[in-house]
């Protein structure tokens, strides 16, 4: 079952409102986007009321993934909610601290709660006396300090903004401890339109707080380069568009994140939190991550990722022509706790070494080779590698331009690696036993003339896995549907009907025999069914080789097992559709596919 926070991370409603949608891309788009896609990673930051208790309330851990929705979890009544501001001294907070901190790991934009879903005003508010300068002994503008420290630094200065949800406002979303008759913070909107009271006060929530708010944060912080919403679902199609109607109107050029409202509003996409396996929702797309769990500053939460996880995740992310936005949650005294700074320090370490490799590239052409991913700008591919070749031998997929040169960018001479071309699409690079760098090596390879590439994916005869995962294939079909995407979810759920498919294009570069071994769990009334593995040719569209096989009960969709099921074989070289599909479901459930492996044996 999901948690309560993923619910609120970025539910879709089940149905979209029937009125005249926002045009996805506009004439101004593209100049407006033009530093973000340069950018291409930022750091987000949690600050509230919330950082002071970090998860801990009346001697008590609150039992919340996210230290930032302790009120709700706790419901804590608003009386004493605002008694946290009078302790929020905030004696160790540093603008410039925090700014230099972004710069040095390498990342160009900075993302600032200016208001959680708390309702508490992290900056010098007009509209609200509810605020960090007036009702804390703190007593200063963060959000001031911090635009002219990012001005000085050069990073963009961005603002988060919780438009759908205020618990501290009486006619606002989430809080029903203090208001019984609000609107409940798990409620869809289909719950609450008819209902009078309810949308007559939310809009008056709506006017009087949150758009006066978005537009004094536009008007007193100079130029914004993001304003970035949570939980527009929460809302309907025309109160979203009455926010972006008010960002054009103060700060034309300022961007609008999509959960201003839901696809297709805000000038790009994003994922959910936290969701390292993604399927890309729009050209131009992000991807937020914290590096423990929480968001805000959590002092139980020690479940901190390793530098090499976050850069993993987000060369990943760039490999798809999306940006990576880090997440630090700054304790309540305002300084950054030691694990941010020591993570965030080696993320800046490679990236003074590979940042060329991340600012102002674009998405891999050759695909996801299976030792790693790669990027593209200007004449040069940046082959980032998760997986050392340890033959000596780097096979690189898919490149038909003539290469220039080889080499790696922790090498300071930068020479030259052999290159062999193999195929009219494929280049062998010959490189050390032992990388040159201990985290994440990257090669550059420069080619003449405009990139002429390959993208689907190529078979390897050797060295690498052929992993199909769950996430690259292609679903059709009218109950099949992909997984949340987060840990343990990279699977295929809800596969009911004999009309569902999943398949994955691919090349041999000659003719091959494989073992293929499905990885996926199955609950007990999956028992009986059957399945077809088939590979089919793109050419004459003949099914090539196929394997009927039952399904094996793991206990659990969730319980993943792996099960070699036959051989498939590939009568010459060419272009592939690998398919799975269901042959029966007595039950009317199917297995939850992890993944395909394609291997030698």
């Amino acid at each position: 079952m999901a948690k309560q926070e993923d619910l609120m991370d970025n539910a879709e409603g089940s149905e979209q409102p029937n009125i005249e949608q926002l045009e996805a891309v506009d004439a101004d788009h593209d100049a407006r986007m033009a530093w973000w896609r340069e950018a291409r990673v930022g750091l987000f930051i949690h600050w509230g009321l919330y950082s002071l208790p970090a998860g801990v309330w009346k001697g008590e851990e609150v039992p919340a993934s996210y230290a930032e929705h302790l009120m709700l979890r706790a419901r804590i009544p608003v009386s004493e909610y605002e008694q946290i501001a009078t302790e929020f001294h905030a004696e160790h907070f540093d603008a410039k601290e925090w700014v230099r901190a972004a710069k040095l790991a390498g990342l160009e934009y900075l993302i600032f709660t200016a208001k959680h879903h708390e309702g508490f005003a992290m900056y010098d508010s007009d509209v609200s006396d509810y605020n960090i300068v007036k009702k804390t002994p703190f007593a200063r503008d963060p959000l001031r300090e911090l635009a002219d420290a990012c001005r000085e630094e050069g990073i963009k200065l961005c603002i988060y903004y919780s438009h759908s949800m205020d618990w501290h406002h009486p006619d606002s979303q989430g809080n029903t401890w203090d208001y019984p008759h609000n609107i409940g913070a798990y409620d869809d909107v289909a719950s609450w339109i008819n209902d009078v009271d309810k949308r007559t006060r939310y809009e008056h929530y709506l006017h009087t707080s949150a758009l006066p708010q978005v537009k004094e944060l536009l008007e007193k912080y100079g130029p914004v380069g993001l304003l970035w919403f949570d939980c527009g679902h929460k809302l309907t199609a025309e109160q979203g568009a009455a926010f972006v109607k008010q960002v054009r109107e103060v700060q034309p050029d300022c961007l609008i994140n999509r959960r201003v409202w839901m696809d297709p509003y805000g000038d790009y996409g994003n994922t959910s939190d936290n969701q390292p396996h993604v399927r890309v929702p729009r050209k131009d797309w992000e991807s937020i991550a914290t590096l423990n769990d929480s968001w805000g500053y959590k002092v139980a939460d020690h479940n901190w990722k390793a530098a090499d996880v976050v850069l993993r995740q987000m060369i990943d992310v760039l490999s798809l022509n999306g940006n990576f936005v880090i997440n630090v949650g700054p304790m309540g005294n305002g300084a950054f706790d030691p694990k941010s700074v020591e993570l965030l320090e080696q993320i800046g370490h490679w990236m003074q070494t590979n940042g060329e490799a991340v600012h102002g590239t674009r998405q891999s052409p050759i695909g996801k080779p299976p030792w790693g991913r790669c990027t593209m700008k200007d004449g040069i591919l940046y082959l980032l590698i998760f997986e050392w070749p340890t033959n000596g031998k780097l096979l690189v997929p898919g490149l038909r331009n003539p290469v220039l040169k080889a080499y790696a960018l922790a090498d300071k001479d930068r020479s030259a690696l052999p290159v062999t071309r193999i195929s009219e699409e494929d280049i062998v690079i010959e490189v050390p036993i032992s990388p040159t760098a201990s985290t994440i090596p990257v090669l550059a390879v420069e080619f003449t003339g405009e990139c002429d590439a390959n993208p689907v994916r190529l078979l390897y005869t050797a060295d690498y896995p052929n992993n199909f995962g769950a996430f690259d294939a292609d679903i059709e079909g009218p109950t099949v549907r992909y997984d949340t995407g987060k840990k343990d979810h990279d699977n295929l759920i809800s596969w009911t009907s004999l009309e569902d498919q999943a398949s994955w294009a691919f090349r041999a570069n000659g003719p091959d025999r494989l073992q293929a071994v499905l990885e996926y769990g199955a609950a007990a009334d999956a028992d009986g069914g059957s399945y077809e593995l088939s590979v089919i040719s793109k050419r004459s569209g003949e099914t090539v080789s196929r394997i009927a096989q039952t399904v094996k009960p793991t206990g659990d969709g969730y319980e993943f097992a792996a099960f070699p099921v036959g051989h498939l074989s590939l009568p010459e070289a060419g272009d592939y559709v690998l398919r799975l599909k269901a042959l029966s479901l007595p039950n009317g459930a199917f297995i939850c596919l992890k993944k395909i492996v394609l291997e030698r044996g």
